[in-house]
């Protein structure tokens, strides 16, 4: 009988027969590829693997098996890498450059034949599977290390199809930083002796083995949770993964999960709401993908479910991004082993092996059935990537127009964009916009954009997501709505599993435009280089640059940083051709030392900030340099408060805004520390937010009077979002604002309060442009989020310049996302951002949190502002 060459092929391969990991029962192997359990030294799933030996078994892997290839796609911010496997045969391996340019071919198919997109549609299907983006939630690295093993060594038919029909891309922990927290954190408590290990995890709910250490392993090294940041990029490890995705146009993206401990499992489709923009053949597939993974699990008598728990309308998770490019998303969440084995609420014990077991199944139904379906996977991909186009041509909304701004914001959009592979383009010259809907306006008029605007078109292959993330407010169905509104008259929980808005314009601040038509004359933007800035001249009175932009803020972060002597001049000023606005920063050569001409030089070249170097204290306009108007500045040594009680993300978000995007020192302090002498080596302090109390727990009395006391001394204390909360209690003794308690009753359970948490939505503040904390912020309005059920009143007797902002009147307070319907007349005309004078330091506090996510880029310098001028005026 004449073999097959792939059959011949197979002969030839030295093969064991029976299970050679623990989350199968059986197969042929080729026996030169190592097994887990020879590389780790115990069986996969039996406890929960380290990085370094992640690392090692891949390595070791790829090099016995033509099957396995590696990449690094980034380093994360502990430096760990963020691998990816790349699976499939190796015939496949052996044309991975033309599978790759077919695939890019499918996602772009403008301008092609129809024998081009044919030849293209053959390739395999391409299916990506991403495990423990929260690094708790780690039995799915254990189930992508036994996936792995069985992609490389396993000879059935079933592996072989796979392998022939599909290309599985693994990233096998998404979050190694996190991921590697908890592993230590189990390695701590676990037992150790040999006669103890035989006995196994502590099974006990509430054991520290089952705890972990503040901020716990769920997300990244700044506290963030990589699941939420698909379109935002904050991290090097979302960058590379983006950029896989865009190299290599998955038609198959799964983000594997871990729930509850006494859960099931969950896999799509997923509950309402679901967003507007995906399509219906990613409905379609849901179902397709369903029937398979029911049946593997019903082999096994699993349980599981479905439509409930778990949403897809916030575009940044880790699937719902890949949907809105044409991928089958889905999340699959398995109930955790916790610390490796949890006894749950009906008694049973759940263990790591058999959390591992659940994913592996799901993950193999999923590419096999990847694998069969590949025609029609590839072809509905490819319709996917046309229909954009057409139906974008076709929208209501055609594309939005983004005036550039002198701060460099809409610059900044415009590479956030170009990174999540959406086109941009640029007008070659001034165009009327007909009927245009600015943001933030209640009604269609003409305007007129200036040349050099950035334009996006909504008709493109990565139409769906553009729209997404720029339209003006994300459509909830009003079918869901009323059963929102039902759910709260009666006592039941929402089913908001995240917020409600962010529309792009509006987070970073920019004025844009929506448009029904296409737009002007254009030019593709291509790329945005990193701003640039020549080095100034050397001054011999003062070197000068305007507030406002990420640019000048870095740049007056590193002067300060190295101990430059800055000043700010409250009014503006014209310098020859220069003109400066009021919040001018000025570094006299007088006031500092000889190596300021160096220093400037240096923070010029790592800021990209325009600098201008002045020889004279007269100035042509405005208020001349030596005026005591020009106030100097103190270099701030800050600290901000973590540890228990504290809110792991809030309190990440703060840090990571200090030293990633000002490049500031900030030093992390226990909140329990505070009632000591470490405030003494501090002039700022940033409380993050934190849960009702928690603030008070920690601080215990002799905290909160030493932190009151240590600000009555001069401190300066910045509140976000729940630890103003905590600071406009009267017993903080730090706030004259208060809490307005809300008084809305429901008809049933006897007049209980309405629940009244607005679910991460956008609103108009109204803002006070003379207070310093509004340097270089000049607009009289702008969008803030809103969230929670925080809303506060001033005393009566508020002294001018407390209040900087305030939010809107009910009539046009809303912007975007949704707001229960007694929510706009609570929070209008409440505070947003305070400052107090208190003794001789100050309180400057944030009703919400405008370091959130790393979204509101266009709210950075009030932050900025309250960090770095607080203790100066």
């Amino acid at each position: 009988m004449r073999l097959a060459p792939a059959a011949a092929l197979l002969s030839l391969i030295p093969v064991v027969l029976g299970a050679q990991h623990a989350l199968t029962t059986g197969g042929s192997y080729d026996a030169a590829v190592p097994t887990p359990a020879a590389v780790l030294g115990y069986e996969v799933g039996s406890r929960f693997t380290p990085h370094h030996m992640i690392m090692r078994y891949a390595e070791r892997v790829a090099a016995a098996s033509p099957r396995i290839t590696l990449d690094t796609v980034a380093r994360t911010f502990e430096g760990r890498e963020s691998l990816l496997i790349i699976a499939t045969s190796a015939a496949n391996h052996g044309r991975l450059d033309q599978i790759r340019a077919n695939a890019q071919r499918l996602a772009d198919p403008r301008d092609a034949s129809a024998g081009e997109l044919a030849l293209a549609s053959r390739i395999p299907s391409i299916a990506w599977l991403g495990y423990t983006v929260h690094g708790g939630e780690a039995s799915g690295t254990e189930a992508a290390l036994a996936l792995l093993y069985q992609l490389a060594a396993g000879t059935d038919a079933e592996t072989r199809l796979i392998l022939d029909s599909t290309i599985v891309l693994i990233d096998p922990v998404q979050n190694p930083d996190g991921h590697e927290r908890h592993v230590q954190d189990v390695l701590r408590m676990r037992p150790m002796c040999e006669a103890c290990f035989e006995h196994g995890v502590p099974t006990t709910p509430g054991t520290m083995v089952h705890q972990g250490s503040w901020p716990g392993p769920r997300t990244s090294h700044y506290n963030f949770d990589l699941n939420r940041d698909w379109f935002i990029h904050s991290h090097p490890e979302t960058r590379g993964r983006v950029a896989t995705f865009h190299a290599w146009a998955p038609h198959v993206a799964v983000d594997l999960h871990e729930m509850g401990s006494s859960s099931s499992y969950f896999f799509a489709p997923p509950m309402e709401p679901v967003n507007k923009n995906v399509h219906a053949s990613i409905l379609k597939w849901w179902d397709i993908y369903a029937v398979a993974n029911a049946a593997a699990f019903d082999r096994n008598g699993w349980a599981y479910f479905r439509r409930e728990g778990y949403d897809e309308f916030y575009p940044g998770y880790g699937v719902s991004w890949p949907i809105l490019t044409g991928a089958v998303g889905m999340t699959y969440e398995q109930a955790s082993s916790s610390g490796g084995a949890i006894r749950r609420s009906d008694g049973t014990v759940l263990t790591l092996t058999d959390a591992a077991s659940h994913h592996y199944a799901a993950a193999w139904a999923t590419i096999l059935t990847t694998a069969r379906l590949r025609d029609s996977r590839v072809r509905d991909y490819l319709e996917f990537r046309r229909s954009a186009v057409s139906d974008g041509e076709r929208a209501a909304l055609r594309a939005v127009v983004i005036e550039r701004d002198a701060y460099g914001r809409a610059d900044s959009l415009a590479q956030r964009l170009i990174g999540n592979g959406i086109e941009v383009h640029r007008l070659r010259a001034d165009a009327d916009l007909r009927g245009a809907m600015e943001y933030g306006a209640t009604a269609p008029r003409d305007a007129r954009a200036p040349a050099g605007s950035y334009v996006v078109d909504l008709a493109q292959p990565q139409g769906r997501l553009a729209r997404a993330l720029l339209e003006p407010d994300a459509q909830l169905d009003s079918s869901f709505i009323r059963g929102e509104l039902e759910s709260r008259r009666t006592g039941q929980s929402d089913r908001f599993y995240d917020v409600t808005a962010w529309s792009l314009p509006y987070l970073y601040r920019v004025r844009a435009w929506g448009t029904r038509t296409a737009v002007g004359s254009l030019e593709l933007v291509r790329d945005m280089p990193a701003a640039m800035a020549a080095a100034p001249p050397q001054a011999r009175f003062a070197y000068a640059f305007a507030p406002g932009s990420e640019t000048s803020l870095r740049m007056l972060a590193g002067l300060l940083r190295d101990s430059v002597r800055v000043r700010l001049a409250q009014r503006g000023f014209r310098a020859g051709n220069d003109r400066f606005p009021q919040g001018a920063f000025i570094a006299l050569v007088s006031a500092n030392d000889a190596r300021v001409h160096d220093v400037v030089r240096r923070n010029v070249a790592a800021s990209g900030a325009r600098v201008v170097a002045l020889n004279s204290s007269m100035v042509d306009e405005g208020t001349d340099l030596g005026s005591n108007s020009v106030m100097p500045l103190r270099m701030p040594r800050v600290a901000i408060a973590g540890g228990g009680g504290v809110n792991g993300n809030s309190f990440g978000f703060a840090r990571y805004t200090m030293e990633q995007r000002l490049a500031y020192p900030v030093t992390p302090v226990a909140v329990a520390s505070l009632a000591g002498s470490v405030l003494n080596e501090f002039d700022v302090l940033i409380l993050p937010s934190a849960g009702g109390g928690q603030f008070s727990r920690e601080l215990g009395d002799a905290g909160r009077d030493r932190l009151a006391q240590w600000v009555r001394a001069g401190g300066v204390v910045i509140t976000l979002q729940g630890a103003t909360a905590w600071a406009t209690q009267e017993d903080s003794r730090l706030s004259r604002v208060r809490a307005w308690r809300d008084t809305t009753r429901r008809a049933a359970d006897a007049g209980a309060p309405l629940p009244a948490s607005v679910p991460g939505a956008i609103a108009r503040v109204l803002a006070d442009t003379l207070s310093p904390l509004m340097t270089g912020v000049r607009d009289v309005e702008f969008p803030v989020l809103v969230s929670g059920n925080d809303v506060y009143v001033t005393p009566r007797d508020v002294r001018p310049g407390e209040v900087v902002a305030r939010f809107g009147p009910e009539s046009r307070l809303r912007l975007a996302g949704y707001f229960w319907p007694e929510s706009p007349a609570r929070i209008a005309g409440s505070p947003w951002l305070w400052t107090e004078s208190v003794g001789s330091g100050r309180v400057i506090a944030f009703a919400g949190d405008p370091n959130f996510r790393d979204m509101w880029r266009g709210l950075l310098p009030l932050f900025a502002n309250a960090v770095l001028l607080g203790s100066s005026f």
